[in-house]
């Protein structure tokens, strides 16, 4: 429920803005985080194999489409720079989902190259007092708890049996939001190409 939430308030807060070659896509990312709440709905219901899919992959879809909104709108990236940074962040993801075990960070290891992209981002914009910079460093930290949720989710179920995993959710649709917040609040403006 949360995700629809954060979805219905990021459609509510783009529809009164203009965002100038960006409208589809942030609209587009919007959409997908809906998805990724009901994705989320399924698999949390059925836990099935496919039913995992079908949580991993719109969070997948969202990492791609939002990399390439911000390293198209903030950055400036030439074509075949953001095709590169999208194959490595989805060939890193993919790896650490099937490589890494699931004891490690109690199988959010996935998550790690999105970290990454993120902590790169956050520099980015801060260094060049992008005004986004900040409000990029705070989405970062709130993903930041939200992993932290998810990883002592069972170390901490024996003690609190309510565990921690619904904040890994909520915490992430408050994540989700920030960053379409942020898409849709802070004008780009250019900055040196990567």
């Amino acid at each position: 429920m949360a995700f629809l939430i954060a979805a219905g308030c990021a459609w509510h807060l783009q529809s009164d803005r203009p965002i100038p070659g960006a409208r589809a896509l942030i609209r587009t990312l919007i959409v997908v985080v809906a998805v990724v709440g009901l994705g989320s709905f399924l698999f949390h219901t059925v836990a099935t194999r496919w039913a995992e899919w079908g949580d991993v992959i719109p969070i997948i879809v969202f990492m791609l489409l939002y990399l390439w909104l911000v390293l198209t709108g903030f950055f400036n990236w030439s074509i075949s720079t953001k095709l590169i940074a999208l194959t490595l962040l989805f060939a890193a993801t993919f790896y650490l989902e099937w490589a890494v075990p699931s004891a490690f960070l109690m199988g959010g290891a996935l998550y790690i190259p999105a970290l990454f992209a993120l902590i790169a981002v956050s520099t980015g914009l801060y260094w060049w007092d992008h005004a986004a910079g900040k409000a990029m460093f705070a989405a970062t930290g709130v993903f930041l708890l939200s992993l932290t949720a998810r990883t002592i989710d069972m170390p901490i179920c024996s003690v609190f049996p309510l565990g921690t995993h619904f904040f890994w959710h909520i915490l992430n649709a408050l994540f989700l939001c920030l960053l379409m917040r942020l898409a849709i609040l802070y004008p780009s403006r250019d900055l040196p190409a990567g």
